[in-house]
């Protein structure tokens, strides 16, 4: 994002959010806290009870009182050391204060130290998993939601790196929020949108040149949510009014289309490639029509996938109803979320109820082609590699294949040239680590006679390669896995199923066949000599034809088993009459013309 757009998104967040003790969050911190009337506080209980205040408390140059002077004292003294943050509030709703605070030294504007939470059972640290200072930046500020709570809002100070961290309070006790950790520059917009900015390192195809991209979250029925994303195809993109004239200048600059996004609340995001260089544009629905927004570098996507919402929140009309269609499309087709290599995304692999950090790094090859490996890793910990070198390069995608178990699976995708790929692996996270499901690429087809090795597009309009319904199974289109050479290149229907001994392919009495792939008309086959046809499959070696197709009539492909090496049972219908029939085919060349390869 321009700096320009970031400082002003900045100051707003500034002047949205409001702590009870003090109005400028970006003050910078007193040397110490001021105790009037001689430094005497008088005798105050914990828990939350006032006997006696005879003087008065400033912070940061603003009286305390009643409640909030209570919860200050208690924390300055457990604490024992300098209050450099302070916010006070009705955390969670419930008619009585809360205090968040840090506690510690200012380092020229570095806070180091440890926080600490001051409600009805008196004062406690907040662990950050270890005894190990913390540092923060010198600003905070109390976060209010739409239903009476708030959120305790601080940035760390990592060095080079920085991360929003969020605390509320649920049932007196303090938790840190699933959003806390997950990105930088917290902002609450004037229309109530909270955003998150990812900060990955994704400027460039190789995965360098740091950029900040606004990620969109809503609060609602005590959590939050972010705003879904379904994906669109380039040709329903541009069909909504507007759309080529925000891609056509980019167009014209030799920018071509990585994937398309439709969010939930309305916003449209291009991620756009121009040889190494990777940009994201968003649009927004202004008059009827898509208006480019803004331009940021990098990758734009999702950042906490659990909290994604299949909700719309935009605007009705063309938008609402492509995301509605992409919904439907979703329901039925499942998840698959391709990650970025260079991005962290967080999902729930173990059925906790809290996402985990995942993460994915490809080794490039030597002459910068292809690639010598890969490596995934979870909340920092690397949980599974390989040194397998594969001429394109490597995806990373979370799956669901099971709907009802509250998990997320992970898929390692190794593409080869032309469309191929040397493994598609399945893993479910146990004990911490990765436990391979099976390997699509080594599983038998076909009764053993199938080669699986290109899978082509399952929905054009998303781009996905399989469906996965969350019952166990998946459904893919593979190309030509029995090659005759008297039928050419087709697309057969595959189903699978997961087992305790790995995948497995669910045979059929017959499978359903594309020709070509893509929408529109079916391939059209030419007898270029009398063809016979058989009413069954078993007939076609020792029974009566029912019909034989004539030098020249057209027909199409309907369905196919494997009959041997290089020969194939397939199902035709006669275009003109639309009656059907099987007959075998092999290497002899019986149409005028076959399908090109792919």
């Amino acid at each position: 994002m321009k700096r320009k757009t970031l400082f002003v998104l900045c100051l707003l967040a500034a002047l949205v959010m409001v702590g009870c003790s003090r109005k400028n969050t970006e003050s910078a911190v007193p040397d110490s806290v001021t105790e009037e009337n001689g430094g005497e506080t008088g005798n105050v209980s914990k828990g939350g009870e006032t006997e006696e205040v005879p003087g008065e408390l400033t912070f940061r140059g603003e009286k305390l009182s009643g409640e909030d002077v209570v919860l200050f004292s208690e924390i300055k003294e457990a604490a024992g050391a300098e209050i450099l943050l302070f916010d006070c509030a009705d955390y969670d709703g419930d008619g009585n204060k809360e205090a968040f605070a840090f506690a510690g030294v200012n380092n020229d504007g570095i806070l180091e130290g440890q926080r600490w939470f001051a409600g009805a059972e008196g004062a406690v640290p907040l662990k950050n998993g270890g005894e190990a200072a913390e540092y923060l930046q010198d600003k905070s500020a109390v976060v209010e939601t739409p239903e009476n709570t708030a959120f305790w809002y601080t940035e760390s100070d990592g060095g080079g790196a920085t991360s929003s961290l969020l605390w509320g309070v649920s049932d007196k006790v303090p938790y840190e929020s699933v959003l806390s950790g997950k990105g930088e520059a917290f902002t609450v917009t004037e229309d109530g949108t909270y955003i998150l900015y990812q900060s990955s390192t994704d400027a460039r195809e190789e995965g360098t040149g740091r950029t900040v991209k606004p990620c969109y979250f809503y609060y609602e029925n005590g959590s939050f949510h972010e705003y879904g994303a379904m994906a669109v195809g380039q040709d329903s993109f541009l069909g909504l009014p507007g759309a080529a004239e925000c891609f056509a200048p980019y167009e014209a600059d030799g920018y071509w289309v990585r994937d398309i996004h439709i969010r939930g609340n309305g916003l449209v995001q291009l991620n756009l490639r121009k040889e190494d260089r990777n940009v994201n544009v968003t649009c927004a629905w202004k008059d009827g029509k898509l208006s480019k927004e803004e331009e940021n570098d990098g990758i734009a996507g999702l950042l906490v996938g659990e909290l994604a919402s299949a909700e719309w929140h935009g605007p009705e009309g063309a938008l609402q109803q492509l995301w509605e269609k992409r919904r439907a499309a979703e329901e039925a087709d499942g998840i698959a979320v391709e990650m970025e290599p260079a991005q962290a995304a967080w999902y729930d692999l173990d059925g906790d109820g809290v996402p985990e950090e995942i993460r994915y790094t490809v080794r490039t090859g030597e002459d910068m082609y292809g690639a010598d490996g890969m490596e995934v890793s979870i909340d920092g910990k690397t949980v599974w590699e390989t040194d397998q070198a594969v001429s394109i390069g490597y995806q990373l995608l979370v799956v669901d294949l099971d709907r009802n178990d509250g998990k997320k699976e992970l898929a390692v995708y190794g593409l080869e040239d032309s469309g191929g790929f040397s493994m598609l692996k399945f893993f479910a996270a146990e004990d911490g680590k990765l436990k391979e499901l099976g390997d699509l690429r080594e599983v038998s087809i076909l009764g053993g006679l199938g080669n699986l090795y290109r899978i082509g597009v399952f929905d054009f309009d998303s781009g996905r390669m399989m469906r996965l319904p969350g019952d166990g199974s998946i459904e893919i289109w593979a190309d030509t896995p029995v090659f005759a050479e008297g039928l050419g290149s087709y697309y057969v229907k595959l189903d699978f199923v997961f087992g305790g001994s790995g995948i497995a392919q669910t045979e059929r009495q017959e499978y359903d066949m594309k020709v070509p792939l893509t929408g529109g008309e079916p391939y059209l086959y030419t007898a270029q000599q009398p063809i016979p046809f058989y009413s069954t499959r078993e007939e076609c070696l020792s029974g009566e034809p029912s019909f034989f197709a004539a030098p020249g009539e057209q027909l199409n492909c309907a369905a196919l088993t494997p009959a041997a090496e290089n020969q194939i049972y397939v199902k035709m219908r006669r275009t003109g009459t639309g009656e059907e029939g099987w007959t075998v085919l092999s290497d002899t060349q019986v149409f005028a013309e076959t399908p090109g390869w792919g």
